[in-house]
């Protein structure tokens, strides 16, 4: 199971709403200027933020209550920064069903328009019903 491709793109306001949120202090991530003291072309994301993208991609399947999130890891294969297109998204990468749960690995994957993989958010997931 897998997502139709979503074109995605991160704004300077979505930097900035994240990381007040978040309460990270890098300057990097709050001017053009600083970020490119330290040799960025512009601002890059912070390493967890792509995976506020699941906010835009509609879901085509269902996990059913209880929905329990056992583990999550974000990896960051290359730097992703603002105002550069990419493309995500999210696969059921593995399912099995033990007793009356569901047991399953769903991953965003966010490609840059070369088609190299940036981002990969892997959480582990049990549910009560997947459909």
């Amino acid at each position: 199971m897998r997502t139709k491709d979503h074109e995605i793109m991160f704004s300077s306001e979505k930097v900035q709403e994240f990381v007040q949120l978040t309460g990270e202090r890098n300057p990097i991530y709050q001017s053009i200027d600083k970020a490119k003291e330290y040799g960025f072309k512009t601002i890059p994301l912070p390493p967890a933020m792509p995976n506020i993208v699941y906010q835009w991609i509609e879901i085509p399947w269902k996990l059913e209550h209880p929905v329990i999130l056992r583990k999550q890891n974000c990896v960051l294969h290359q730097r992703m920064f603002i105002g550069e297109r990419y493309r995500a998204v999210v696969k059921v990468t593995d399912q099995n069903k033990r007793q009356h749960h569901f047991f399953v690995q769903q991953t965003l994957c966010i490609y840059n328009r070369d088609g190299q993989l940036c981002f990969e958010g892997i959480s582990d997931l049990i549910a009560g019903g997947l459909s």
